[in-house]
């Protein structure tokens, strides 16, 4: 079973492979194959990180592919904050050495920000981007 394009909603998803090839993420508007590796882990900035740094790393659209040469197994552990925290740029990444910088979204808690993410339903279309 694949996966339509989406984005991951919390601060960081880490993710082991079986080693079956499938998953791929956008890069500059083109889909990009990305290789798996033994005994490691992949991991994928997620929505809450892009929010939290004001933009500065940017959450990864990225999708999973049906494999016809073998079964692509994924274990996926997403990290996020509670669901009642406040999710808005971090105050200190807001200053820089040319003086303020504006926050580039609005603070929401994060059980509304999930909510606005699932009604999504997956169509292609990064919350983010709205």
């Amino acid at each position: 079973m694949g996966m339509p394009p989406h984005s991951d909603h919390g601060l960081l998803t880490l993710l082991i492979q079986n080693g079956i090839g499938g998953l791929q993420i956008q890069h500059k508007g083109k889909w990009v194959n990305v290789g798996t590796h033994p005994n490691s882990f992949l991991v994928n900035t997620g929505d809450h990180l892009e929010i939290l740094s004001n933009g500065r790393y940017k959450s990864v659209l990225h999708r999973a592919m049906v494999n016809s040469n073998g079964t692509r197994m994924s274990i996926a552990m997403a990290h996020g904050p509670s669901l009642d925290s406040v999710v808005s740029p971090a105050p200190e990444l807001l200053v820089s050495s040319e003086g303020d910088e504006p926050a580039a979204y609005i603070g929401m808690k994060y059980k509304d920000y999930l909510e606005l993410q699932q009604s999504n339903k997956l169509d292609r279309v990064r919350i983010l981007a709205v």
